[in-house]
C-alpha cells in the first residue's frame, strides 16, 4: 500500500473555508493544533503523470459491415418496447415487493425464484410465437410476395394473447413487433441483392429467440436490486461506438446512473445483440449465455447494489457506535470501497487505493464533531426541527413501522448520507482533477461542503451554501440498508401548477409537465403538495410512484407524477433554484433513467377538482403517454423519421375542432410540438442517439474541429427540416383532415402523424466531417428536395 502521509502541502482541510454555520463550528476539530489527529492528508502526483480513471475505447470508423448493422437497428429500434421492457421489471419489481415486506440476504433467494415464476410464462409465449413464426415462413417464396401478402401471413402467424399480465402484453407485443421488422428488413434486402440475405433470415429469427430468455434474466436481475450485465460482450462494444457517435463534446465526468445499467439500455443492448446475426455464420447457433470480465472489486452475478446496502448498514453502525474521540476513519476506509465498485469506476488498483485513503482521512476529520452522544445532538435536534417527523409520516408501512431507520438517531443517517454523497460526488470529476493534490483538495471540498447542505438542516450550513432558506428543510436517507435507498426532503411545501408554469417546466421524455398532466387527464391550473427526493445509487423512481398509491390522486398519477427537479424547475415551484439539479439531458430522456444525485419531485394533487379525471384506464400500465415531437435520423437510408404523437385528451379536443371546420387547430398543434414557427433556439433538448437537435447555426462552430462540425451540420439539417416538411405538413392537413378523424375514433390511444424523407440531400457529409468543407459549403450542404410521405395512424406508432 502507498503511504499518504507527505511532509508538506499547499492546503489541509481546515485551511478550507467550513460549510457548517459558524456557531455550530467552535469546538476545535480534530486534526487541529494539538489534538494529536495527523494533518488532512495531501495527494501526491500520480506516476508517470496518468490519471487513475481507465481510458475509453477509440471510435472506430464505421465500414460496410457496421453499416449493415446500423441500418438494421434503425429498422427494429422501438420505443415502445424499450418502454415495455422498464415496465415489465417495475411490474415484477411491485409484485416481489407485495410477496415480501423486505429485502433482506435471507429471502433473496425466495424473491429471486418468485420473480422467475412470475415471468415464466412470458418467456413461454414468446419463445412460442417466435417457433411458430419460423415454421410458418420456412418454405415461402418470401421475396416474391407482395408486400400485402407478407403482412396477410405475418398477422396470420401472430399469437392468441394468453392470461399476460398487462406489462407482459406489452413486452410480448414488442417482441412481435420486432420480429416482423427483422422479417421486413431481410426480405426488403433479398429483393435488391439477390436471395442471399435470405441465408440471415434463420440466424435472425434464432439470435431473437435465443435473446428472450437473457433479457427477461437481466429484467429479474433489475427488480431483485442486482446490477443486469451487457448480454454480450460485442454488443457492449458496438454501443460504446454509437455512444461515442452521439458525442456533443460534453466533457468527461458528471453524474453517474443510479441504477447503473438502466432499463433503456436492456433494450438497446437487446437490439444490438441481435444485429449481432447479420454477421453470424448461418450454421451457427447462439446460445444466449452471458459472460462479463469483473475485476477484484466487482461483485458477481450483480450482486454490487447488495453489497453497497450491506456496507452502507455497516457505516450506520459505526456511526452509532463510535465515541466522542474515536477515529472513523477505518469505517469510511472501509465503505468507500464498495460505493466505488457499485459505481463500476474504472480506477486502477493503485489509483483506487490512493483515492480511499484520502477521503476516509479527509471525511473522518470533518465529521468528527458531530459524532458521539453528546455531539450528535444539537445536529439530531435540527434534524426533527427541520420536518423529521414528515418524512417519517410519508415513509410509514401498511404496518405501522417505517422503511427508514426507525428507531436509531437521524443524525447518522444524515452523517452517512453525507459521506455518500462525498465520495460519489468526488468520483465523478475527470481524471485530470486526481493528478494534482491542490485541486484535489479542493474538488473534495467542493463535494463536501454540497453533501453537507444536502443533508443538513439550514441552521447547520453557511448561509451563503444553504439551498432553500424559505423551506428549511434537509434530505434524509430512507430504506439505507437496502439495494433501493431514496433521500427525502423533511418538508412537503404546497403550491399552485398554473398552465403557464406546467408548460415551462421539462417532463421525463422530452416534453413538458403540462403535456404530462393533461395526457393524464389533469385540468390545470390545481394546487399539489411536492413531495422531493434526491437519487441515491441504486433508487428507482417505480418505489417512489408506489408511495403515492395511498394518496389521493397520486396513485392514478403513477409515473407521471414524478418529474425532474431542475433548477428552473425548482425556481419556478418553490422559488428556490437551489434546490435543484441541473443533469445532462442523457437522463431527462426517460424517467427509467435516472442520474445519482439527480433530484425529482412527486406531485400530489389536491381538492377534488385535481383529482376528479384521473382513474387510470384499465389495463393502462405505466404513465399516460403526453404529446411529443420527435425526429430521428437514417444515414443508412438517406430519411430522417418525424414523429407528432398527440396524447388521447388533446387528439380528442382537436378532431372536434377539426369536425367544426377548425383544421388550422390542427396544423398549429403540430407546429407548436415543434416549437413553434419562429423558433430558432435549442428544439430537443433530450434528443436521443439518432436524433437531431433544431438549435441555431453559426459559422464559427465551425472552428473547434471535427466533432464541433458534425453537430454544427446537424443543426443546420434540423432547420432545414423544418423548411422542407411544414409546407408539406400543412398541405396534407388541408387534404387529409378525415384520416385524422378516422385515427382519433380509434380505440387506441392517441393518435400518431409520420412523415417520411426519404433521398435527403446532403446526409453523408454527417458520417465523418474531417474539416474538409468551409462553412460557406456547410451552409448549402443541404440544397435540394427530398421525398416526404405522411400518414397517420392510432396509438402511438415507432
Amino acid at each position: 500500500m502507498v503511504s499518504l502521509d507527505v511532509p508538506e502541502r499547499a492546503w489541509s482541510a481546515a485551511e478550507l473555508e467550513t460549510p457548517f454555520a459558524e456557531t455550530f463550528v467552535a469546538a476545535e476539530p480534530r486534526g487541529a493544533a494539538g489534538s494529536g489527529f495527523a494533518p488532512s492528508p495531501g495527494f501526491a502526483p500520480w506516476a508517470g503523470g496518468a490519471g487513475p480513471f481507465a481510458e475509453g475505447p477509440d471510435e472506430r470508423p464505421q465500414g460496410e459491415d457496421d453499416r449493415q448493422r446500423a441500418a438494421f437497428l434503425s429498422e427494429i429500434r422501438d420505443e415502445d418496447f424499450a418502454e415495455a421492457v422498464a415496465l415489465l421489471a417495475e411490474e415484477t419489481e411491485q409484485a416481489i415487493a407485495d410477496r415480501f415486506t423486505g429485502e433482506t440476504a435471507g429471502n433473496a433467494l425466495d424473491r429471486e425464484r418468485f420473480g422467475e415464476a412470475q415471468l415464466a410464462g412470458l418467456r413461454y409465449e414468446a419463445v412460442r410465437y417466435l417457433e411458430e413464426l419460423e415454421r410458418g415462413l420456412a418454405g415461402q417464396d418470401l421475396p416474391g410476395l407482395p408486400a400485402e401478402q407478407l403482412e396477410a401471413i405475418l398477422d396470420r402467424l401472430e399469437p392468441a394473447r394468453g392470461d399476460l399480465t398487462p406489462a407482459g402484453e406489452n413486452f410480448l407485443g414488442g417482441i412481435i413487433r420486432k420480429a416482423r421488422k427483422a422479417v421486413g428488413f431481410v426480405v426488403n434486402a433479398a429483393k435488391t441483392v439477390a436471395t442471399a440475405p435470405l441465408k440471415l433470415l434463420g440466424p435472425v429469427l434464432t439470435r431473437l429467440k435465443a435473446l428472450v430468455a437473457p433479457l427477461l434474466k437481466r429484467v429479474l436481475s433489475f427488480a431483485i436490486g442486482r446490477l443486469p450485465a451487457p448480454l454480450r460482450p460485442a454488443a457492449r462494444q458496438l454501443a460504446q461506438r454509437l455512444k461515442l457517435e452521439a458525442e456533443t463534446g460534453e466533457a468527461e465526468g458528471g453524474p453517474l446512473p443510479a441504477a447503473l445499467t438502466d432499463l433503456p439500455a436492456l433494450a438497446e443492448e437487446f437490439d444490438e445483440a441481435l444485429a449481432e446475426a447479420l454477421d453470424a455464420d448461418p450454421e451457427a447457433e447462439f446460445a444466449g449465455e452471458m459472460t462479463e470480465a469483473e475485476d477484484a472489486h466487482d461483485w458477481p452475478d450483480g450482486r454490487r447494489l447488495e453489497a453497497l446496502a450491506e456496507a452502507r448498514g455497516a457505516l450506520l453502525d459505526s456511526l452509532a457506535g463510535a465515541g466522542e474521540d474515536e477515529d472513523l476513519a477505518p469505517a469510511i476506509e472501509q465503505f468507500v470501497p464498495v460505493l466505488l465498485g457499485a459505481l463500476k469506476l474504472g480506477i486502477s488498483v493503485v489509483g483506487r487505493q490512493r483515492v480511499v485513503n484520502f477521503l476516509a482521512k479527509y471525511i473522518a476529520q470533518l465529521i468528527g464533531r458531530w459524532v458521539g452522544p453528546q455531539l450528535s445532538k444539537p445536529l439530531s435536534d435540527a434534524i426533527v426541527d427541520a420536518g423529521l417527523k414528515l418524512v417519517m409520516l410519508e415513509a410509514e408501512g401498511p404496518d405501522g413501522q417505517t422503511s427508514g431507520e426507525s428507531g436509531r438517531d437521524p443524525a447518522h443517517a444524515a452523517l452517512a448520507g453525507l459521506v455518500e454523497d462525498t465520495v460519489r460526488t468526488f468520483a465523478e470529476n475527470e481524471d485530470y482533477i486526481f493528478e494534482d493534490e491542490g485541486l484535489m483538495q479542493l474538488a473534495a471540498a467542493e463535494a463536501f461542503a454540497g453533501a453537507v447542505a444536502t443533508h443538513f438542516p439550514p441552521t447547520l450550513v453557511r448561509p451563503a451554501l444553504r439551498q432553500a432558506p424559505s423551506l428549511g428543510g434537509a434530505f434524509l436517507g430512507r430504506r439505507l440498508r437496502t439495494p433501493r435507498p431514496v433521500l427525502t426532503y423533511s418538508r412537503v411545501p404546497e403550491v399552485t401548477i398554473t398552465s403557464q408554469i406546467a408548460d415551462a417546466l421539462p417532463a421525463f421524455g422530452g416534453t413538458t409537465l403540462g403535456a404530462t398532466l393533461r395526457a393524464a387527464g389533469v385540468s390545470l391550473p390545481i394546487t399539489a403538495r411536492l413531495h422531493l427526493h434526491q437519487a441515491m445509487v441504486g433508487t428507482s423512481l417505480s418505489r417512489l410512484a408506489r408511495r403515492g398509491r395511498g394518496v389521493r390522486g397520486g396513485g392514478a398519477l403513477g409515473l407521471a407524477a414524478i418529474q425532474p427537479l431542475t433548477k428552473a424547475a425548482a425556481g419556478l415551484l418553490l422559488r428556490e433554484p437551489g434546490l435543484g439539479v441541473d443533469v445532462p439531458a442523457a437522463f431527462l430522456h426517460s424517467r427509467h433513467r435516472i442520474a445519482a444525485g439527480q433530484r425529482v419531485y412527486r406531485i400530489e394533487p389536491l381538492g377534488a377538482a385535481a383529482v376528479q379525471s384521473l382513474a387510470a384506464a384499465p389495463g393502462r400500465t405505466g404513465a399516460p403517454a403526453p404529446s411529443r415531437f420527435a425526429m430521428r435520423l437514417d444515414r443508412a437510408r438517406r430519411a430522417i423519421t418525424v414523429r407528432y404523437f398527440l396524447s388521447e385528451p388533446q387528439a380528442q379536443g382537436l378532431a372536434q375542432a377539426v369536425r367544426a371546420g377548425g383544421s388550422a387547430a390542427l396544423m398549429q398543434a403540430l407546429t407548436e410540438l415543434m416549437g413553434g414557427l419562429r423558433r430558432h433556439g435549442a428544439a430537443c433538448p433530450t434528443c436521443r442517439t439518432g436524433e437531431l437537435e433544431a438549435e441555431g447555426f453559426d459559422t464559427e462552430e465551425f472552428a473547434f474541429g471535427p466533432r464541433a462540425l458534425r453537430q454544427a451540420l446537424r443543426h443546420r439539417l434540423a432547420r432545414q427540416v423544418r423548411r422542407w416538411l411544414l409546407p408539406a405538413l400543412a398541405r396534407w392537413v388541408r387534404d387529409h383532415a378525415e384520416a385524422f378523424l378516422r385515427a382519433a375514433q380509434h380505440p387506441a390511444s392517441g393518435v400518431t402523424i409520420r412523415a417520411e424523407l426519404t433521398a435527403v440531400p446532403g446526409l453523408s457529409l454527417l458520417d465523418d466531417p474531417r474539416g474538409a468543407l468551409t462553412p460557406g459549403q456547410a451552409a448549402s450542404a443541404f440544397r435540394g428536395t427530398p421525398s416526404i410521405a405522411i400518414a397517420v395512424v392510432p396509438g402511438r406508432a415507432a
